[in-house]
């Protein structure tokens, strides 16, 4: 059964449901709320990549990235994470300069909020895990590799 715990600093109730079994929410009586995932800092060389961003763009914004720093490093969360694997390799063959490319992955905690739409409802919120992968796409610098 579902274990019920309050959050001290926000007040909002978290029900953790085993993960064998899914709970479905009445979308009359419930709004889902889906927070943003804590993102790593913000540099001029990141490139978060989601499902909805133009992929041509997308390459075209690593290629400029690439002509100022020696290194870039492309973040993708759930689904887009086959996107991004797919931006790192066609930035590797269609580069001019040598590029490799290092990968790790993790799990990300994202939470859900439920707002009630009557006042009745309790407000909770679920928490709950998703794949990340994050792609170092680096310059091989001093490297003669003449590409055709």
């Amino acid at each position: 059964m579902s274990e019920r715990a309050s959050d001290s600093a926000t007040g909002v109730k978290q029900e953790q449901v085993p993960s064998a079994k899914k709970e479905r929410y009445d979308p009359e009586e419930y709004k889902l709320r889906k927070r943003l995932p804590a993102r790593l800092p913000s540099r001029p060389n990141d490139v978060y990549v989601n499902t909805k961003t133009n992929f041509k763009a997308q390459l075209a914004r690593c290629f400029k990235c690439l002509e100022t720093s020696n290194s870039i490093h492309i973040h993708g969360l759930g689904a887009a994470a086959p996107k991004a694997i797919n931006l790192a390799l066609q930035l590797q063959l269609k580069s001019n300069t040598p590029l490799e490319h290092s990968v790790t992955t993790s799990t990300v905690h994202l939470i859900d909020d439920f707002e009630p739409q009557y006042d009745s409802g309790d407000f909770y919120s679920k928490e709950r895990q998703n794949s990340a992968v994050h792609i170092k796409v680096y310059k091989l610098i001093n490297m003669d590799v003449d590409r055709k």
